[in-house]
């Protein structure tokens, strides 16, 4: 087999698996007819890899190789969840046995707390009072578990006029596609110009 072009980016360790090889190429991506239209030819190595990984994860990955061309003797493959339950360890270990709120200066309240940090608990309590009603602890577990997986998560930060509060949602990364500035140059400080998300 000869290496016909080189590609160096964040799935390379993935080029093993000839799916990664042209995700356009008929018989190679499951879900090509969906996506031969519309998604953008620098995201197709993006999808094809989170594909490939989210079938590790639910033991899919035989059925994947064989559906794909890749391995017709997949569909035998024998799989018992070790990707799954590498990425819940991982999760377990990021997230530790809890998470909680604290706003600085807020646990510095005594008998008779300075206006400071009165102020500070008020902040506290708010926030923690919206994290409740916005599910953030499950929203956390959710996001952080899918960037253990795919090395992507999407949170999106949006005020909702009729709650009176930011809503907090959490993305499949599968569905959101950015729109980088045209020089390339794409900074983790920086934010996209525009992103799209799709469903």
């Amino acid at each position: 087999m000869r290496l016909r072009k080189l590609i160096t980016d964040a799935w390379s360790w993935l080029d093993y698996k000839p799916v990664m090889a042209d995700p356009r190429r008929p018989g190679r991506n499951t879900w090509a007819e969906l996506t031969r239209s519309w998604v953008p030819d620098e995201d197709l190595r993006r999808l094809a890899a989170y594909r490939l990984l989210a079938a590790y994860d639910s033991n899919q990955a035989g059925q994947f190789a064989a559906v794909t061309g890749d391995d017709e003797a997949g569909i035998e493959r024998r799989e018992l969840g070790d990707a799954s339950k590498l990425v819940d360890t991982a999760l377990g270990y990021l997230l530790g046995s809890q998470q909680v709120i604290s706003v600085a200066g807020a646990e510095d309240t005594d008998d008779e707390p300075t206006a400071e940090a009165a102020a500070a608990l008020a902040v506290q309590d708010k926030l923690r009072s919206w994290a409740e009603k916005e599910l953030l602890l499950l929203r956390l577990q959710q996001a952080e578990r899918t960037a253990i997986l795919l090395g992507d998560a999407v949170y999106t930060l949006a005020w909702d006029p009729a709650k009176g509060r930011a809503l907090l949602r959490t993305w499949d990364p599968g569905l959101y596609f950015p729109e980088w500035p045209e020089d390339g140059e794409q900074d983790g400080a920086e934010f996209p110009l525009r992103v799209h998300l799709a469903w």
